[in-house]
């Protein structure tokens, strides 16, 4: 290891003492902090020095590095490449008798109305196990679950792929996350009076084992939408969301300063959103959205844009049972937010 700066060796030893605790640690979280804000050389020798420590001490830092949605993309998949290549030498993180939490992913789609969301656990003899469940927001809540067989990493990285194409890209989560998005499905599947697939209720214990009452609720949430959506396709992904009354979307689609969002949480602004349109006419989904001023160039990277909206809502009278339907105009401006483009008003 010729001219390699000292501070890079301290940092190292230093990541591979934190890299000693179990999953879910104080250490753990004090190491992805720290690997975020590493320098990208650094990050890559890191990674070339860890291949050539065959220890379950590096192969845990690896493995750490490789499921973490801070390591960048590209130092993702050279740590995935050196545990492969010590895994064939029989060298693993999971210490004997023991598991533990691999990686999650998630389709970042949430607008879509529909996610998969991934989850991994390394077995104590070195295999991989998935939970897949399958997140309805508008109807069923949890809608599908299943338990997949053991898998090698090969298997493991087809499993990710494959679902991968499957209408959104996935992104990577952290099991809090992965717990939140599950409780916020069971609430909605309770909600509606859905009972929860069979296959979950087989695997009940192994759930509350490995997720429930293994990861503390995050103190903040991702909505895992998709962040290439444009002003108009939030717009459209937003009178969705109240046709099929999903408000938990529409509140996520609003910008921080919405009156409905300041100074609330997403659930406050859920709850508001329902209970002022719980009787409201039912939004059409189809809607054509054009340019509130037609000469508008397009909105730059840090410009506000204004829509107009042209739909309609629908409504059963009451005495008649006669059904009505009415057009619908408005006009939204959103601006682009670190998450997106998001509605700061909508008149």
């Amino acid at each position: 290891m010729q001219n390699i700066p000292a501070a890079w060796l301290a940092q190292l030893d230093e990541l591979l003492a934190l890299s000693e605790t179990g999953p879910d640690g104080a250490q753990d979280t004090r190491l992805v902090e720290q690997v975020a804000a590493l320098d990208p050389d650094l990050l890559a020798f890191l990674i070339q020095q860890l291949a050539h420590d065959e220890s379950a001490q590096a192969a845990a830092l690896l493995e750490l590095l490789a499921a973490t949605p801070a390591t960048p993309a590209e130092a993702r998949g050279q740590a995935r490449g050196a545990l492969e290549a010590l895994a064939e030498r029989g060298i693993t993180a999971a210490p004997p008798g023991e598991e533990r939490f691999y990686a999650g992913w998630v389709q970042e789609g949430r607008e879509c109305g529909e996610q998969i969301l991934i989850l991994g656990w390394r077995l104590a003899d070195g295999d991989l196990e998935a939970l897949v469940f399958l997140l309805d927001w508008r109807g069923d809540g949890l809608k599908d679950f299943y338990r997949t067989r053991r898998m090698n990493a090969g298997e493991w990285a087809a499993l990710i792929e494959h679902n991968g194409q499957k209408g959104a890209p996935l992104v990577e989560l952290t099991l809090a996350e992965a717990r939140a998005l599950i409780e916020a499905a069971l609430a909605e599947s309770r909600r509606f009076s859905r009972p929860p697939p069979r296959e979950y209720k087989v695997e009940g214990a192994l759930i509350e084992r490995r997720i429930l009452q293994a990861a503390d609720l995050p103190q903040t949430s991702r909505a895992f939408i998709s962040p290439a959506l444009t002003p108009d396709g939030v717009v459209r992904a937003y009178v969705a969301a109240l046709h099929h009354r999903d408000y938990a979307l529409t509140a996520l689609l609003l910008a921080p300063e919405h009156p409905l969002r300041a100074g609330r949480t997403v659930d406050e602004s859920t709850a508001e959103l329902r209970a002022q349109l719980k009787h409201a006419p039912r939004r059409e989904e189809v809607v054509t959205v054009t340019p509130a001023d037609t000469g508008a160039s397009a909105p730059d990277e840090d410009a506000q844009v204004t829509l107009r909206a042209s739909g309609a809502a629908t409504a059963i009278e009451r005495h008649t049972n006669r059904r009505t339907r009415h057009a619908v105009a408005e006009q939204y401006t959103l601006r682009k937010t670190g998450d997106g483009w998001r509605i700061t008003t909508a008149v």
